[in-house]
């Protein structure tokens, strides 16, 4: 089963995949009443899942976060706040054991470990 998963994430890593997915979702209809839509939800779920799966492969995480926020934008989804808030806008890393999150009169400030940006989300 292991070997089964690793082949798979394996080929989504190739730029080939990627690029042959992102030809693919480019003729897509963008109706968000088609099934297609629904699919490219269920995709974006499932990248940012294994993603948050994969956080000691740091280079694989982020190249599931890349495909999944260009296939959101893609098809103009818009994103869980849980999805959002789980990842860098800037360097496009999941938060991890290095973020600093500090709360304060309604104000959550939450600063990337690896890149350094700052987000204040309300709260």
């Amino acid at each position: 089963m292991s070997t089964l998963c690793n082949n798979i994430t394996d080929k989504l890593l190739s730029p080939n995949f990627r690029k042959s997915i992102l030809l693919h979702i480019a003729f897509w209809d963008v109706g968000k009443d088609s099934r297609k839509y629904e699919s490219a939800i269920e995709a974006v779920e499932t990248l940012f899942t294994m993603a948050s799966q994969s956080r000691e492969n740091e280079e694989r995480a982020h190249r599931y976060v890349m495909i999944a926020e260009k296939i959101a934008a893609r098809m103009d989804i818009t994103l869980k706040p849980t999805i959002k808030r789980s990842y860098c806008k800037k360097c496009k890393t999941l938060y991890g054991s290095s973020t600093q999150i500090r709360l304060s009169s309604k104000i959550m400030t939450v600063k990337c470990g690896h890149c350094g940006s700052i987000r204040r989300i309300p709260y």
